[in-house]
């Protein structure tokens, strides 16, 4: 399948809109006709609806690309004119709320979207006394049917307001800390596996409302519920297909009509989370002290008031039309509402506060809950069941969504297909909290310092030293023991432009007498999932590895003042210094490597402002020049000084504590062994440090660790399993299907994507 860009994603804020409006003259937003007429007629009746409206208001209520609208009526009359006479309502201070899909045009206006099941009605206040149930019907539909005639009065009063969004161009988890979502083809493939749906319908229906009594009935079979697409968020849509051998009965006029092989009804619900009853489900990775939660069907009014079922959309047949669709409308609509009960499908569950048997992946636990649902599109633009996302989100560690939102990212689907097209579900975990569970944890093994020495940034991406910090004991120019240093915030650690990045700012040393050394140091890295035969000709399978990205680059900084003292001093230190760090080995200034490498450094300096020179040198690209590589031996010893210096401590805690941090930052050693071995914890850190258990803290598996990336033997290496387990262990689909892994990717979150397994 051809892979294409992920697109921007646009989350409409409906509430911030509407305070916006707040301070605007509300003249300004009055773009309605002042009176509105509809009429319908057929053979048994005729019905007329004609007034002035009032304020059409912007609620709150919208969610994604679907507003809502209270539309209210200063005064008008119902009329409906029956063989039997005439009956007349007044609709004085009433108001009836519409839904509808805007969509974004190649100008900077809104559009209203012209399909059959993009304008409908939420609610409204037409509720006569008993007995008018069938004239609320039939003034919804005359109301609904004005609105689709005159959407271009929608798309005027849409284009008033200063539409308040947000776009994100990476993926986004809207605020939440783990998102599980998976397609509406899988949604629907356990509610039929299940069947927890009414199967059978049949209801009597009399009303006396149009002067003399109506009298219907109605009785069939359901063939399927399934989730559909048209809704946003919080508001789920079903279309509920009706069986063979369904049909209506008129008593009044003793006429039978069937229902079409194609009839359905489009219904809007929303779901809620129940307390279980009883425990159903089990946390292999948890101790079985959390309770679980249910996600069913709302069977109540909304906060809103608005009813738990909203008829969005139907198809009965040819034959049922006019004032006889508008009766079966009405049974279905009192149906639906008085049995939706029955609709026993549990979508989700979750097991809250669940402790972890391994303490290290109690941050994954779930605290609080959420769901919600996305439309996605296939390659068309069409909606599509397979792109589609139903989503179960939570929160960790009792932390607060400050702005929760059942807003879905539907890009997540899109985005592990892109990955691999037979992925259908995903986890996704935001990228602060990934940062400080993941490359935080880290800290201790990296050994620059302290844990209390270090804090995360305003965006939680990056983890930077707070205070000064020593680097290490290094040798100078003279083989001299000498201490380095990097000032605050100058040793940061975190995720740019989704690749982990290890950023060392001025480091600073005494490179000789009276030249004081600024070096920075880049290096990027991408996460990988494989599967494979390692260099040891053993498989493995879901093993994170890092990828060095772009080039590692040093740049070093002097005075001009000590520049044009000791020039050539200065380039002989630099070139030393750089060949150090990128070859990791020493040459004699009289090599022909040497020479060509100075330069080629002496090329990269130039002036920086009036008081400093600087060279930024790409660490690839002065071996190329120099024509030589990295050293294997080099590697070889820093992979030694960094298993002896974490074989140090003697339990996990000990791995930064301050006896020794000590003796790591004392040891004497070159500036390239420090640097390599700071850089080749980091790649650990970024790719196993979440993965491994308590077991793979301890110092001697951890200096394994770093020798099994470094020669390459994933094989060795932990899979992902254990951490993917921890995962979604607290959140299972009705069908017990487990998430099986296949990719794994950094795009604005950490995104797991795989299949559904049972």
């Amino acid at each position: 399948m051809k892979k294409r860009n992920v697109d921007s994603l646009r989350m409409y804020d409906w509430t911030k809109t509407i305070e916006d409006v707040k301070n605007r003259d509300s003249k300004m937003l009055r773009n309605v006709p002042s009176s509105f007429y509809q009429e319908m007629k057929d053979s048994s009746m005729s019905a007329k609806v004609q007034g002035n409206w009032g304020n059409w208001e912007l609620t709150d209520e919208g969610s994604g690309q679907y507003p809502i609208f209270k539309c209210y009526i200063e005064n008008g009359t119902f009329e409906v004119d029956t063989n039997n006479g005439k009956t007349t309502h007044h609709l004085q201070n009433s108001w009836i709320k519409i839904c509808l899909k805007i969509e974004d045009s190649q100008t900077e206006m809104y559009v209203i979207s012209e399909k059959e099941d993009t304008l409908y009605s939420i609610n409204h206040s037409f509720h006569f006394d008993s007995g008018h149930g069938m004239v609320s019907i039939l003034l919804e539909k005359l109301l609904v049917t004005w609105f689709k005639e005159h959407r271009h009065l929608l798309h005027q009063q849409i284009n008033t307001y200063n539409i308040q969004y947000s776009t994100s161009n990476d993926l986004s988890l809207i605020g939440w800390d783990t998102s599980y979502v998976t397609s509406f083809s899988n949604v629907n493939k356990n509610i039929q596996q299940k069947k927890l749906y009414p199967q059978k319908f049949n209801y009597e229906f009399t009303d006396t409302s149009l002067g003399f009594p109506f009298q219907f009935s109605m009785d069939g079979t359901f063939d399927s519920w399934e989730i559909t697409t048209g809704a946003d968020g919080q508001n789920v849509n079903f279309i509920c297909k009706i069986g063979e051998n369904s049909s209506i009965l008129n008593h009044s006029a003793n006429a039978t009509y069937e229902f079409a092989s194609d009839a359905y009804v489009k219904i809007q619900l929303k779901l809620q989370y129940l307390n279980a009853k009883e425990t159903t489900i089990e946390d292999s990775t948890g101790v079985g002290d959390g309770h679980q939660v249910d996600l069913k069907v709302k069977t109540d009014q909304d906060g809103n008031q608005d009813p738990p079922v909203i008829l969005v959309n139907y198809r009965y047949s040819d034959a049922i039309t006019g004032t006889l669709e508008s009766f079966v409308t009405a049974m279905f609509k009192e149906w639906f509402t008085k049995n939706i009960d029955q609709f026993e499908n549990i979508f989700a569950h979750f097991i809250l506060e669940e402790t972890a048997k391994d303490e290290n992946f109690q941050w994954l636990k779930p605290t609080d809950k959420y769901y919600g649902v996305a439309e996605g599109k296939d390659e068309n633009g069409q909606p599509s069941l397979d792109k589609s996302v139903f989503s179960v989100m939570s929160m960790v560690e009792n932390r607060k969504n400050n702005y929760p939102s059942h807003t879905v990212d539907a890009r997540l689907l899109h985005a592990v297909k892109n990955a691999k097209d037979t992925n259908d579900s995903a986890f996704g975990i935001d990228m602060p909290l990934f940062v400080d569970k993941w490359l935080g944890r880290g800290l201790n093994i990296m050994q620059v310092g302290t844990p209390d020495q270090f804090e995360k940034t305003d965006n939680g991406l990056f983890i930077q030293n707070k205070e000064r910090i020593q680097f290490g004991t290094v040798y100078d120019h003279n083989e001299n023991e000498v201490p380095s240093y990097v000032d605050p915030k100058k040793f940061r650690l975190g995720i740019t432009n989704n690749q982990m990045v290890l950023d060392i700012e001025d480091l600073t040393w005494e490179q000789a007498r009276g030249i004081i050394g600024h070096a920075n140091y880049t290096q990027h890295y991408s996460l990988s999932l494989k599967s494979g035969v390692d260099e040891l000709g053993k498989e493995y399978k879901n093993v994170l590895v890092p990828n060095e990205e772009g080039e590692a680059t040093l740049t070093l900084t002097y005075t001009v003042e000590d520049w044009y003292a000791r020039e050539q001093l200065i380039i002989e230190i630099a070139t030393g210094l750089a060949l150090s760090i990128a070859a990791g080995a020493f040459f004699s200034a009289t090599s022909a490597v040497f020479r060509q490498a100075s330069a080629y450094i002496s090329q990269q300096f130039s002036r920086i402002g009036t008081t400093m020179m600087r060279a930024v040198i790409s660490l690839k690209e002065l071996l190329k020049r120099a024509g030589t590589s990295a050293s294997q031996a080099a590697r070889n010893e820093m992979i030694e000084l960094t298993t002896f210096n974490i074989s140090r401590a003697s339990s996990v805690a000990g791995l930064s504590s301050s006896q020794v941090m000590y003796q790591v930052l004392q040891q004497p050693r070159s500036l390239w062994s420090r640097i390599w071995e700071i850089s080749s914890k980091s790649a650990l850190v970024f790719t196993q440090m979440a993965v491994i258990g308590a077991a793979g803290m301890l110092p001697t598996a951890i200096a394994k660790y770093l020798e099994y990336l470094a020669k390459e033997h994933y094989s060795e290496l932990p899979t992902i399993d254990a951490f993917l387990a921890n995962c979604v262990g607290a959140v299972k689909w009705p069908d017990n299907s487990e998430l099986q892994v296949e990719t794994a990717q950094l795009q604005g979150i950490y995104l797991m994507g795989g299949k559904l397994i049972k």
